[in-house]
């Protein structure tokens, strides 16, 4: 391997259109995926060896015991798919907000009264909280199962992206506190 990854540009198409509102990128919906690649690798396929009578038959291997189990497998492609849906939801301002928050966990959320700067409604605010715990106890889950059935790596990953969701719904609801403040307050 050569090169850097730490420098190395996203694979792909990601990045939003100029003035698109929706996060910049799917980086929830990538964290599970990245879950699901050390959780069940790609298996490699090998040629079977040749012999002077042709190709000789590949040998009979058992199960490996160290296999995901299906329905475990099939629960993280689950949440993918549904971080995935709500990252390209570019009609639903909630699903909006609740990507913009995730975004901003990393570089740092604005001062207090973000939102009203940007005229979003409160409901706005509330249904990105019930989104994003929504999600947030659904990652909870399947991290649960996952360390409980020592899968290390892929809950290193799916951890992330509870704890990303679980501050993405405090910062909504300290929002919907802060319009409650501003709107009782009497200038």
């Amino acid at each position: 391997m050569t090169g850097n990854v730490a420098t190395r540009e996203p694979e792909g198409d990601t990045v939003a259109p100029e003035g698109d509102t929706v996060a910049p990128h799917a980086a929830l919906a990538e964290r599970v995926r990245e879950a699901r690649a050390r959780l069940d690798p790609p298996s490699v396929s090998v040629p079977a060896p040749r012999s002077a009578e042709g190709v000789v038959p590949p040998p009979a291997l058992h199960a490996d015991p160290d296999a995901p189990a299906k329905d475990l497998v099939a629960a993280v492609d689950a949440l993918a798919e549904e971080l995935d849906t709500v990252e390209g939801d570019r009609e639903d301002d909630a699903h909006q907000v609740l990507c913009r928050i995730a975004a901003w966990a990393t570089d740092g959320v604005p001062e207090a009264g973000w939102s009203a700067d940007e005229g979003l409604d409160v409901e706005v605010l509330q249904a990105t909280s019930e989104a994003a715990k929504g999600l947030q106890e659904r990652a909870a889950a399947l991290l649960e199962r996952l360390d409980s059935e020592e899968r290390h790596g892929p809950a290193a990953a799916v951890d992330s992206v509870a704890t990303t969701l679980r501050v993405v719904g405090v910062v909504a609801d300290l929002e919907v506190m802060e319009r409650a403040r501003q709107e009782g307050r009497t200038d």
